[in-house]
């Protein structure tokens, strides 16, 4: 499992004085770097290989600016050239505040084709696969 801590921003927060939806995305988007570095440790856009196919967001409890948050993720299924990725939002006090899920695959850009996953990678992701304790479901 990776863990990530980041701090609600003011301009994240909407009229309504809350954390606009669209930015929990983000939050799940920042906290996958590490994950990220498996496939592309350089993180350089132009050796990039992985995309999104689907991600959900689960709104549990509402957060304001300046909020300190932990997103928590890890790896719930392994298939031959994707993978789904899960994530959890706690507060500073470990209220539930979200959960959501992606699916990335492995992509080449230059055939427009998914790339199996060599077994070297599965071995990593295997190795994140620790949910946290207590997490709610995904609806």
């Amino acid at each position: 499992m990776f863990k990530h801590d980041t701090i609600v921003r003011f301009s994240e927060c909407d009229s309504l004085g809350h954390v606009n939806n669209s930015n929990y995305f983000t939050y799940f988007e920042e906290a996958r770097s590490d994950l990220f570095k498996i496939f592309n440790p350089s993180l350089k856009i132009e050796s990039w290989n992985l995309i999104v196919a689907s991600t959900q967001c689960d709104f549990i409890r509402e957060v304001v600016y300046g909020q300190k948050l932990v997103v928590s993720t890890w790896i719930s299924k392994i298939g031959n050239a994707s993978f789904q990725v899960e994530h959890a939002i706690q507060d500073e006090k470990q209220n539930w505040i979200a959960r959501g899920k992606v699916i990335l695959v492995h992509f080449n850009f230059q055939t427009q084709k998914s790339i199996p996953l060599s077994q070297e990678i599965r071995n990593v992701l295997s190795e994140h696969t620790e949910a946290p304790k207590g997490v709610p479901m995904l609806r």
